[in-house]
């Protein structure tokens, strides 16, 4: 069946009578809140049906995460540890990228190393970013229960971020914005936000009901939660970085936080074929279908899933392959070889290496017992880091056997 954007623009009569099965199928989910196209007179309520490619992809998306959840078992909790801090700073550049921010990931690691010191909140660039990123890693809940929630979230968030690129970007109204938005590619408009703000406050706290509906699938609710959050538009800026971060907390609470973490990176490597989900959605063939949306946002968090346990595996491999070889096989010594192992696992895994207190922690050795035997470690064998106050230790990949 061809979808309702297509038939519209090849047969009008056609493309109702195929509006009026879909809308009034015994598989249509409705929802409350009308969708106006651009530069069209007519709204339509939204809606959506299943189909048996949701079905597959959700069942797909189940099976790819138990395979997932069974390779972190196999992994060294502290080399999963790394590895989701890592994917952090990669998820935390990708947003970035998708909305034209420039960042680089020695700044998000500066905010990541700055976390314990709250009075960097507004000094350091992406410290409040970092800080709600690293909620995800640690399980801990954000409320978005209402409109109210959601501007203490973006205030907490990204509004920082915002007003050092413009400050007259701060939201203006009761809540979220009090004048009108356009989203615009370099030619033309390509969408209104909704307008005025007690629409938006009314819409979102529909929105905001929807994904935290337990009557709904989890992936569904999220996938409807993300479009209608663009669809929305509440605030002048940070709008995207807001929803994908969203975005990442469910599928952290629902899936898990490594899974979470590679939603922009995934965004960011389709991009054209993700503003094109929105771009149809919108249309006014699309009648307010969002089932295409849907599945394409399915398509993304599977895709996700799969490319992180491709990587994982890949890392995996390695410090088997690596750690049953020379020269880690033949250290004489247990603990120096236990210190090598953890080393290891810093070269591949983190992105910065350790620090002695992590090393100390994983050995149950002192700091100074540590340094000394990786002083006497064959030359060459260990990399030090010296970019940071406290230095970072990984093993040197390229050793000769």
């Amino acid at each position: 069946m061809q979808p309702l954007h297509i038939v519209f623009h090849q047969d009008e009569s056609e493309w109702q009578v195929l509006y009026r099965r879909l809308y009034d199928s015994p598989a249509a989910h409705h929802l409350e809140i009308p969708i106006h196209h651009l530069n069209s007179a007519r709204s339509f309520p939204a809606f959506y049906y299943g189909t048996d490619e949701i079905m597959g992809l959700l069942n797909d998306i189940l099976e790819s995460m138990l395979s997932l959840t069974r390779l972190m078992e196999k992994v060294p909790p502290l080399a999963i540890s790394h590895f989701i801090r890592s994917s952090m700073v990669e998820e935390i550049k990708s947003t970035n990228d998708i909305e034209g921010v420039k960042s680089t990931r020695k700044e998000i690691r500066t905010a990541m190393a700055a976390q314990k010191d709250s009075s960097a909140v507004h000094s350091v660039r992406f410290w409040s970013i970092v800080n709600k990123y690293s909620r995800l890693e640690r399980s801990e809940n954000i409320p978005f229960r209402n409109s109210r929630d959601l501007r203490a979230f973006y205030d907490d968030f990204v509004l920082d971020e915002v007003l050092r690129d413009d400050k007259d970007n701060r939201p203006d109204g009761l809540i979220f914005r009090k004048n009108a938005v356009e989203v615009r590619s370099p030619a033309k408009v390509i969408h209104r936000g909704l307008y005025p703000e007690s629409l938006i406050i009314e819409t979102m706290d529909k929105v905001l009901s929807i994904l935290n509906d337990p009557h709904t699938a989890p992936l569904v609710r999220i996938a409807l939660f993300h479009y209608f959050f663009g669809y929305i538009h509440p605030f002048y800026d940070g709008n995207g970085r807001t929803s994908r971060f969203i975005t990442s907390y469910y599928l952290s609470k629902i899936l898990n936080p490594l899974a979470a973490m590679r939603f922009s990176m995934t965004v960011k490597k389709s991009l054209k074929l993700y503003y094109k989900m929105f771009e149809i959605t919108n249309s006014p063939g699309n009648a307010g279908d969002l089932t295409l949306f849907i599945t394409g946002f399915l398509k993304i968090i599977l895709e996700s899933i799969d490319s992180v346990t491709s990587e994982l595996e890949n890392r995996s491999r390695k410090l088997t392959e690596l750690a049953g070889r020379p020269p880690l096989s033949t250290i004489p010594n247990p603990k120096d070889r236990m210190i090598c192992l953890i080393l290891l696992q810093a070269a591949l895994f983190s992105e910065e290496g350790m620090p002695l207190s992590e090393i100390r922690d994983a050995v149950h050795l002192g700091e100074r017992t540590i340094r000394s035997r990786i002083d006497h470690l064959p030359e060459g064998l260990v990399i030090v880091n010296k970019d940071h106050h406290a230095y970072r230790y990984s093993l040197n990949l390229k050793m000769p056997d």
